[in-house]
């Protein structure tokens, strides 16, 4: 998918319970889901998703669906956002699985990621579950925004996934 048209489908809009929402946006919970993509991109995730819960879960605002192809890149995905986002200060409420391989699910309050085995992830269907939530699709393109570079100003979203120069 070509970064415009990702663009074009994530600024759709939904009003739900008198409020709208609308992604991107500046909201902590918008603003944490990309940071926590952008870490889990630095480790290869792949197929990764933002669901927007707003108005329809009780839980969380935000989920990130993430894969790994292998147990080790799963637990190493998960282990690795852990630590970033320990370091940007966010604390996780819970964590799960992180030692497994197959689904970790690191909670971050309004934001949960759920980090599958490819095969776990095609078994639990997370993102028909929630077929109605508004979607975005990341990958490293939506870092080369402005918009996006201006969430996060500690961050340095110049780099190229798959160089090697993601560190």
């Amino acid at each position: 998918m070509n970064q415009e048209t990702n663009r074009e489908k994530s600024k759709k809009s939904e009003e739900i319970g008198g409020e709208s929402y609308t992604l991107p946006d500046d909201s902590q919970g918008f603003v944490l889901a990309e940071l926590a993509g952008w870490h889990l991109l630095e480790k290869k995730g792949e197929d990764l998703v933002v669901l927007d819960l707003r108005g329809r879960s009780d839980v969380c605002d935000f989920f990130i669906i993430a894969s790994g192809q292998s147990k080790i890149q799963v637990i190493a995905l998960a282990k690795h956002l852990h630590r970033a986002l320990l370091g940007a200060g966010h604390h996780p409420k819970g964590l799960e699985g992180m030692d497994k391989g197959r689904w970790a699910l690191l909670d971050f309050f309004d934001v949960v990621v759920h980090i599958f085995h490819t095969e776990a992830r095609e078994y639990f269907q997370l993102e028909k579950l929630w077929g109605d939530a508004p979607r975005l699709d990341l990958d490293s393109l939506w870092y080369t925004s402005p918009d996006t570079a201006g969430r996060h100003p500690d961050l340095n979203f110049t780099t190229t996934f798959g160089t090697g120069s993601a560190d």
